[in-house]
């Protein structure tokens, strides 16, 4: 997934080590690139589940924070409602939340501007360069947690030790799920993976790369255009997306009028993201029954 700060306890921690070396230009280079990275794992299910506990499932977790998105922008002072995004993101305060989403709209709408200017699609040139950006984020973040990890049995280390470690697991598995589209959790651990050698298999690397390739565009256009910005990646408004509902008119539509827009346009992309991975597994499963003649 492409976009994977606000106040945790990795707000104790300070730098964890020199800022790696870049060779991209700007704005792909840290630390706009880094912060928006950092800040949309943040809203991941997958960072919930891992970092923080959650047992509930992806689509569970992207289902209950529909419901409470779309009540917060249809009432933003329902202290209920705050209080509930708070904790289902365990951040410290509400506004930290909003300080988080304003980081994903700002540096996403940055990078759309510089990086992709008026283009309205991702070239295929321009998609490799985002790529291999991402890539050299996600390895620089596994390096860095390793290093401190490493020191987290002594002094002001130890009581991150378990937030260190949570972390590390988690960008290893984005490393996995990104870097060798395995995709095993969808396929229930089945023929997946770089080492592909039958065309089902390969058909499932090609969807799944379109999947990542689209999420990227759908969230670049979504946040810095509002969801009906998304009609020029192919999306035209009025479509029902699941979790969140109809998105009709200007921008994000009545029930979206602009608040949390950072946090709402991430939840709409990688709720199709994840409908496109299904896709993705169910055919590949359909794939194999017709190779086997069922």
């Amino acid at each position: 997934m492409l976009f994977l700060n606000a106040c945790s306890k990795k707000d104790q921690l300070g730098p964890l080590t020199d800022p790696p070396e870049q060779n991209l230009p700007a704005p792909l280079s840290a630390p706009l690139f880094d912060e928006l990275n950092e800040t949309i794992a943040r809203f991941d299910p997958l960072y919930l589940q891992i970092v923080y506990k959650d047992k509930r499932s992806k689509e569970t977790i992207n289902q209950e924070a529909a419901r409470l998105l779309t009540a917060i922008n249809q009432n933003p002072t329902s202290l209920v409602t705050q209080k509930e995004l708070t904790e289902l993101y365990h951040f410290k305060s509400f506004a930290d939340l909003q300080k988080a989403s304003n980081i994903i709209s700002n540096n996403s709408s940055e990078l759309k501007r510089h990086f992709l200017g008026k283009d309205t699609v991702l070239s295929k040139a321009k998609m490799n360069q985002m790529n291999e950006a991402r890539n050299t984020f996600i390895k620089n973040k596994i390096s860095s947690l390793q290093k401190a990890s490493q020191r987290s049995s002594s002094g002001l280390w130890q009581d991150n030790a378990d937030w260190i470690l949570n972390e590390f697991h988690y960008y290893l598995q984005i490393a996995n799920l990104e870097m060798g589209l395995d995709g095993m959790d969808d396929l229930g651990g089945a023929g997946s993976g770089p080492g592909c050698n039958e065309s089902c298999c390969f058909e499932y690397q090609v969807c799944m790369t379109t999947a990542n390739s689209t999420y990227t565009s759908n969230f670049l256009f979504y946040v810095s255009s509002g969801i009906v910005g998304g009609a020029t990646a192919g999306f035209a408004a009025g479509t029902v997306f699941p979790g969140v509902g109809n998105l009709v008119g200007a921008g994000y539509g009545a029930a979206y009028g602009g608040f949390l827009s950072g946090t709402t346009a991430y939840l709409v992309a990688v709720t199709i993201y994840m409908n496109d991975k299904k896709v993705c597994a169910l055919n590949y499963k359909a794939c194999i029954l017709r190779k086997n003649g069922n």
